[in-house]
């Protein structure tokens, strides 16, 4: 019979302990919230504008975080203005591999024209109806090919391959390189 009393006694003190906590802590609350205009601590509050300047730096840094790199490069080299002899080499080579080159034309021994193009590092033979680069042949001529794309009929002519730059092919425009410890 006592404990049911105790019982009782614990769930009143419990009751009562979160009812003091609820309304001392409304208390502190507004207390902390209303502060007097003669307030010594009236400076400390921050402006509009610095507020504006937090909140756009907090958006600067959200949108880094959601940002992706594409960078093709090491972000840690340290000369990424200076083009290396390897970079230089590496664009030529893209360069002469993106284009549609003729290289050449010919007439078979059964009498049909063949073009020899050069696309995507390849040479290829194509004859009068294939399609390269979404460009379709219409005819072959001694020196030059017509083609077809989007309605409108280009000539190539037969092109060399591009020539290096000049840093690439003389060897007297290096730069001399010292490590720096």
């Amino acid at each position: 019979m006592e404990n049911k009393y105790l019982r009782d006694l614990a769930i009143v003190a419990i009751l009562f302990t979160v009812i003091t906590l609820g309304v001392k802590s409304y208390y502190l609350y507004n207390k902390e919230v209303k502060i007097p205009k003669q307030s010594r601590y009236k400076n400390l509050a921050l402006s509009q504008k610095q507020i504006k300047q937090i909140q756009g730096i907090e958006t600067s840094i959200n949108d880094r975080k959601n940002f992706v790199f594409t960078v093709t490069k090491d972000p840690l080299e340290q000369n990424l203005i200076v083009k290396t002899r390897k970079d230089l080499e590496q664009e030529w080579i893209d360069k002469v591999q993106s284009m549609v080159r003729l290289t050449a034309t010919f007439i078979s021994n059964d009498g049909k024209r063949y073009a020899s193009i050069s696309y995507k590092g390849k040479n290829k033979i194509y004859k009068v109806g294939d399609k390269i680069a979404g460009q379709k042949i219409t005819k072959i001529g001694e020196a030059n090919i017509k083609v077809l794309f989007n309605g409108v009929e280009k000539v190539l002519k037969i092109q060399p391959i591009p020539e290096k730059p000049k840093e690439l092919t003389n060897p007297s425009i290096q730069k001399n390189r010292e490590i720096n410890w």
